[in-house]
């Protein structure tokens, strides 16, 4: 009784609608009033609505009641947990906070109720922790002076001001376990000296003590890494360690290669060098050994004497300070010429092409190519720029011949005459972005390289394996003529043929004086059998009235950068003759006194371009590699571009601009030199 009376007296204003509803029904019934029924049912929706709403504040009181008795309780738990908790306010202000935090090394002594935000570097301010949860981030990592916690940010709303709350969980077991578990990670490298095979020919005995050097610092180092070192192979090592290590070899830049050229210089005629491939550290075992398998192909196509370490996002090389011998066996042209032998009849056509801005040795050894494929009688083009200055002579020498008048095609036709079956051949270049047309070699199914310039990148699915890219080789022509003296009878070549293909060795080697070993005399002494005379090759290399200026004017305007680097900048006209001009300025440049690497930009229609050389004691493409080009130990070039991450992007048409990222190549370059 006593709670019905307490119901109506809270509920006075229900209870009043209620009897009114009631006594309005009573009526309509008593009087048999039309409206009676609708009355009723009104009544009984609202009775119904009465009871409901009633046990929903019922429950809610309940609730409230519960929460609010428990309060106590959960202060007491929030309090006593053995981690640091705290609230930010959008002030920067903490509004409460618990022991373990207020015991916190940074947290002592700093007025906790003023100003949060230059604790831990800023990474406990409120706009941090709110960037941070706007970005679905529901953590912060922060290291303490004696702990990592991985901070928990949770939202704490009020009518008033916006907060978060930190809750902070010890990681600092955790962590070091994950560290261990990375650090022991086991990785595989795969080491090989460098033309010790060809060395040994002629001085086995000697050689013998050297290969035991080598293997004596090989040893000396694996056990300062306590790894474990297997010769598998007369000088082929196969190497595992623990990736902790990894950071140290590559912070002394894999110092390894020098102390092995050190370590060999007295006994050798030419010191020893070694190459290194390094797996990625994902993957099984064998996963890995693949991976430092295929980085040290890349470390052999970059010229060899570096390491290259596989990343997630591809590779990186180091070293390169000393150069690789030229090889003196002919193994890989010997592969590539069965490669050619095989698919090139099984095509139904071919298109042969270079790099752009073709020069002599591009268009000689596709001149090369083409008269193999001809040979077996096959329908081929080659791809390129007629109209490109610089090996005009060229089809001056040629235009009289009927089997060249159909020959020279340009990219848009070239783009035509490929088919499915078609097999591209490219020489003289192995980065997509130099080729004649690079929108032929990504639609190509099947392409075949041959390049002696370092390989940059790594290779498509459509290049067939294994392409034939060896630094260490003075020029293309001299691959392409050792294919040919493999491939073709005696007598094949038509003297201005071989004249060509003389001119490509000898552009490339500066007239012998450069990149030169007994495998290009060899293709020399090929192609004067042939029919080659070097004194109507040299004809080839006249320079007109205008190039000869240009050359001078941009050697009378050198200057020089850190006592022995050579720079010029040419910016006169944006003539495509100024790279031929360029290329024979550098030469000269790097004939002055105490000048060890001569630098020419030049102006194009494109932006600033590099051409570098070197007297042998400057690795060039190393300095050309950190401006996105490529080339050889002493002979490299580049298109200037601005540098975002790790791409090249804007080309540079500022001389000033050019000229500075250029100086921050070099000094880039010298700063890994002291290491």
């Amino acid at each position: 009784m006593k709670k019905l009376v307490s119901f109506i007296a809270a509920h006075i204003g229900e209870t009043v609608a209620s009897a009114l509803l009631a006594a309005f029904t009573v009526i309509g019934f008593l009087t048999d009033n039309k409206a009676k029924y609708i009355l009723l049912l009104l009544t009984l929706l609202y009775f119904g609505f009465i009871l409901l709403w009633s046990g929903a504040e019922r429950k809610n009181k309940m609730l409230d009641g519960s929460t609010t008795a428990s309060m106590p309780l959960l202060r007491t738990l929030i309090t006593k947990l053995d981690m640091p908790i705290a609230i930010i306010n959008e002030d920067n202000r903490f509004t409460w906070f618990n022991k373990d935090f207020l015991s916190l090394e940074e947290t002592k002594g700093v007025k906790l109720n003023h100003f949060s935000g230059e604790l831990f570097g800023g990474l406990l301010s409120f706009s941090n922790l709110y960037n941070s949860y706007k970005n679905y981030e529901d953590f912060i990592e922060i290291k303490t002076s004696y702990a990592d916690f991985r901070v928990h940010i949770i939202s704490m709303d009020n009518a008033q001001k916006k907060q978060f709350a930190t809750i902070w969980y010890n990681r600092t077991e955790i962590n070091a376990l994950q560290k261990e578990f990375a650090d022991s990670n086991v990785l595989v490298a795969h080491i090989v000296v460098d033309n010790s095979s060809e060395i040994g020919q002629e001085f086995e005995e000697k050689n013998k003590m050297t290969s035991a050097k080598i293997s004596t610092v090989l040893n000396e180092w694996a056990r300062s890494i306590k790894a474990i070192l297997t010769e598998y192979d007369r000088d082929k090592y196969i190497m595992q360690f623990e990736y902790r290590y990894l950071d140290g070899m590559i912070k002394s830049r894999f110092d390894i290669l020098d102390k092995v050229v050190m370590a060999t210089a007295e006994d050798s005629v030419i010191p020893l060098t070694i190459s290194i491939g390094v797996s990625a550290p994902t993957g099984s075992l064998a996963d890995k050994h693949a991976s430092a398998q295929s980085a040290l192909q890349s470390a052999l196509q970059r010229g060899g004497a570096q390491a290259v370490v596989k990343t997630a996002d591809g590779e990186v090389s180091y070293g390169g300070r000393n150069k690789a011998v030229q090889k003196q066996t002919r193994i890989r042209s010997r592969v590539c010429k069965d490669l050619l032998l095989h698919h090139i009849p099984k095509s139904s056509n071919v298109l042969i092409m270079g790099h752009s801005r073709a020069d002599f040795d591009s268009i000689a050894s596709n001149i090369g190519l083409a008269k193999l494929v001809r040979y077996l009688g096959i329908k081929v083009n080659i791809v390129v720029d007629k109209y490109e200055y610089s090996i005009k002579q060229i089809f001056e020498l040629l235009k009289d011949i009927p089997e060249y008048q159909d020959l020279f095609v340009d990219s848009v036709y070239g783009q035509e005459l490929l088919t499915p079956d078609t097999l591209v051949i490219i020489s003289d270049a192995s980065t997509p972005e130099i080729f004649e047309a690079p929108h032929i070699y990504e639609n190509a199914q099947r392409v075949i390289i041959i390049d002696h310039h370092a390989l940059r990148d790594p290779l498509g699915a459509q290049v067939l394996q294994p392409p034939n890219i060896d630094p260490t080789a003075s020029s293309a022509s001299e691959l392409v003529c050792e294919i040919l003296e493999l491939a073709l009878p005696p007598n094949t070549l038509r003297p201005e043929e071989a004249q060509i293909l003389l001119a490509g060795i000898l552009l490339d080697t500066q007239n012998f004086s450069r990149d030169t070993g007994t495998r290009t005399f060899n293709a020399c002494s090929y192609l004067r059998s042939e029919g080659a005379d070097a004194g109507k090759t040299r004809l080839l290399f006249k320079s007109s009235v205008d190039e000869f200026n240009r050359v001078n004017d941009i050697v009378n305007n050198f200057m020089v950068y850190k006592e022995h680097f050579a720079i010029s900048v040419y910016d006169a006209d944006a003539n495509p003759d100024n790279k031929v001009a360029a290329s024979k300025a550098a030469e000269q440049l790097i004939g002055i006194e105490n000048i060890n690497a001569s630098f020419v930009l030049y102006i194009t229609d494109n932006g600033f371009h590099l051409s570098a050389r070197s007297d042998g004691s400057v690795n060039v493409i190393n300095i050309a590699k950190l401006l996105g080009g490529g080339g050889h130990f002493q002979s490299a070039g580049a298109i200037i571009r601005r540098r975002e991450g790790k791409d090249f992007t804007t080309p540079v048409y500022d001389p000033d601009e050019a000229l500075e990222i250029l100086e921050s190549a070099i000094d880039e370059y010298l700063e890994t030199q002291t290491v």
